[in-house]
């Protein structure tokens, strides 16, 4: 099944309002989109978040990969990632070139599942198909009340979420802690209470001392508290507290993975497809965290996402993000986009992973 096209496409797509994490200020969403295309008809997709690097790695396809893609058999994913990664290391390693790498291998699997008639899932075999979902909110917004905050969470969970994500780090502890109990209080004890705070703390001891205050609200985990590069401060962190940190959102490659759970710098685990390097990479991190009994839930872009941990056992959560809390906006340019049904998710049972794009809102977003 010989590949005789590769196109790179970037986009961005424009938030209604402005929010923030601990790090940064998001007015818009950027992907890459690559479509592969086989001598005899079958497209495969796949994408990545590109942030405001979505044009270089348009031209790191058309520059680097696509003379080693067009004329190779598009089974042969393995072989092609070995290919790929060797070629541009010079380029990346991670950051960019990974997140490229990324969307050409989930574009691999996505064919290989339209060429087999059936989902991703179904190629790998399944464990589950019922998969848990937190509604990730509680961004910074400006002007934002205490009390908006609360109604914000309170209607995820009346949507049927059992669990949600807030975000810390950017404030002193004293306010995130007083956001945090305004939740807790309106919530009451039977929904859990995920903290993200973006690598926001400078160090260990900021982080540990913050967290410290936040444990009488009873929260579920501690997602990236520093610097996603320091592993060893997040180490000291893992060691100090009594319930999870996970990680992972921003780390490329097995390896990566394998030096967080070597240094026990990490609870729960967190690849995004996107960004690891593709489902390949994704299924080694995956597999390897179940020989330690180490959960994963991964990060972002549940329209992949599902299919995997629908394979695994050590699948933890699915992350979301309501339509209408315009922080994550892929869905606009999709025909068929997923939803949870009282705070869970079933992957689509269409082949390859089943995503309907919608080809007049890509030109109206396109960029380059």
């Amino acid at each position: 099944m010989k590949i005789k096209k590769v196109e790179a496409i970037a986009i961005s797509i424009p938030l209604r309002a402005a929010v923030s994490d601990a790090v940064r200020r998001i007015t818009h969403r950027d992907h890459l989109i690559v479509r592969i295309t086989t001598e005899d008809g079958i497209v495969g997709e796949g994408f990545t978040l590109g942030y405001d690097g979505s044009k270089a790695m348009v031209a790191m396809v058309d520059q680097i990969f696509r003379p080693m893609l067009e004329g190779a058999n598009a089974l042969h994913s393995e072989g092609l990632w070995n290919e790929m990664y060797r070629q541009s290391i010079q380029a990346g390693r991670r950051g960019a070139a990974l997140r490229t790498i990324s969307a050409i291998d989930i574009a691999l699997w996505d064919l290989r599942g339209k060429a087999a008639g059936m989902p991703v899932m179904h190629l790998l075999g399944v464990h589950s198909t019922h998969l848990r979902c937190y509604a990730t909110g509680g961004y910074y917004r400006e002007g934002q009340t205490p009390d908006e905050l609360v109604k914000e969470m309170a209607g995820y969970v009346e949507q049927g979420f059992s669990a949600i994500k807030l975000k810390v780090g950017k404030l002193a502890a004293s306010e995130d802690a007083r956001r945090l109990r305004f939740i807790r209080k309106d919530l009451g004890d039977g929904v859990e209470i995920l903290l993200d705070a973006n690598g926001g703390w400078p160090d260990s001891n900021t982080a540990i001392s913050a967290l410290k205050r936040f444990e009488d609200y009873r929260p579920y985990w501690i997602e990236e508290p520093v610097r996603a590069d320091n592993v060893a401060a997040m180490a000291r962190i893992a060691e100090a507290l009594d319930w999870p940190v996970a990680t992972g959102e921003l780390e490329s490659t097995r390896w990566a993975f394998a030096d967080l759970l070597e240094r026990k710098a990490a609870d729960i685990l967190q690849p995004d497809v996107t960004v690891v390097g593709g489902v390949g990479e994704w299924l080694k991190v995956a597999h390897m965290a179940a020989a330690f009994d180490v959960p994963i839930a991964p990060h972002y872009n549940w329209d992949f996402h599902t299919q995997l941990v629908a394979t695994i056992p050590n699948g933890l959560f699915i992350e979301y993000f309501v339509r209408g809390s315009d922080v994550k906006v892929f869905d606009e340019i999709l025909e068929n986009p997923i939803y949870p049904v009282d705070g869970y998710i079933e992957p689509r049972t269409e082949p390859g992973f089943g995503l309907v794009l919608r080809p007049e809102k890509i030109e109206q977003y396109r960029i380059g």
